[in-house]
């Protein structure tokens, strides 16, 4: 039985009647189905999806009409040979879609994962000359903690709104810094270069802010620092997205289990009392938890299109 690879979601009201008759007029190997309230376009062949992507783009968009489109048998060698396909055209795409490492971008596509990354370092010295009293929430030791009269509560009094997001830049350790600049760069990556720099700005903006704010209020006689809870937005964001494009697959299958299974190890304390060192639990978990909604939110609203076949080259 062949595996069928989604190749272009439309919303479910959108007439594919058209598309319908052009894929019997050229009895290709597709079908249309409805999954997760979308009408989903599938096929066998990950070329043949490759081939197709721009064209149902433009069909989409109404600049083509898909009757007067007709399409000929060709292989790689005849195309270059006659022309259809330049060598500039492949170096294009070689440069639009990148043969990078972990994760295959080109570096211009992810700058923020790029920031991010550094700013895991840069945190990381600041941490160690002592220079970072201005960015971390004051602990709040009281037995009668709330919030409303906390020490989060007089920094925001004080007009210092940024200290609930700034103690994500503050880690403990370059082992602490290079785990997450880590996994920035694998997880990070792929969201930034297909969902946009602004919705993913978004996501760790928001993230950081849940993930701080859950952490002080679980534990608020503890500084705590480190971008973890954003790395665990990603996570979520990465667990939801594969299960909703099942097609999604530019990330190692093994790691979004691994980073779970590594939560509730964390989260069983066993972590804490065989390394003596706290785990920042509740901002994992508030990280992962505000990860999987915003992803819920983005693909509700139809953004998970993004994530099936090549991303648009721009």
């Amino acid at each position: 039985m062949s595996h069928w690879i989604p190749i272009y979601q439309f919303p479910l009201d959108r007439d594919l009647a058209d598309l319908a008759h052009f894929i019997r007029r050229h009895r290709l190997p597709l079908r249309i189905t409805e999954e997760n309230n979308c009408q989903v376009l599938s096929g066998p062949d990950p070329q043949l999806a490759e081939l197709l992507l721009p064209l149902l783009r433009r069909w989409d968009a109404g600049e083509i009409d898909l009757a007067t489109v007709r399409l000929e048998p060709i292989d790689a060698q005849d195309a270059r040979a006659s022309g259809a396909v330049s060598d500039e055209a492949e170096e294009q795409d070689s440069e639009e879609l990148g043969d990078l490492p972990l994760g295959g971008w080109p570096l211009r596509k992810t700058p923020l994962s790029l920031v991010l990354i550094a700013v895991c370092f840069i945190g990381w010295l600041l941490r160690h000359y002592g220079l970072v009293n201005g960015l971390l929430i004051y602990p709040d030791p009281r037995a009668d903690f709330q919030l409303g009269s906390s020490s989060l509560a007089w920094h925001w009094a004080q007009g210092e709104y940024w200290r609930l997001w700034t103690p994500a830049i503050v880690h403990l350790s370059l082992p602490h810094a290079l785990f997450n600049a880590l996994g920035i760069w694998i997880l990070g990556r792929p969201l930034e270069a297909r969902a946009g720099t602004l919705l993913f700005a978004l996501l760790v903006f928001v993230s950081a802010a849940i993930a701080n704010l859950a952490q002080y209020c679980w534990s608020p006689e503890i500084q705590f620092g480190g971008m973890s809870g954003v790395v665990y937005a990603l996570v979520g964001a990465v667990f939801l997205l594969q299960r909703w494009v099942p097609g999604w697959r530019e990330l190692p299958a093994g790691l979004v289990p691994l980073a779970l299974g590594w939560l509730l190890l964390c989260a069983s304390g066993l972590v804490t009392y065989v390394i003596g060192t706290g785990i920042a639990n509740a901002a994992h978990i508030g990280g992962f938890i505000c990860g999987l909604l915003l992803a819920l939110i983005y693909c509700l609203a139809g953004g998970a299109h993004q994530f099936i076949g090549k991303p648009a080259s721009g």
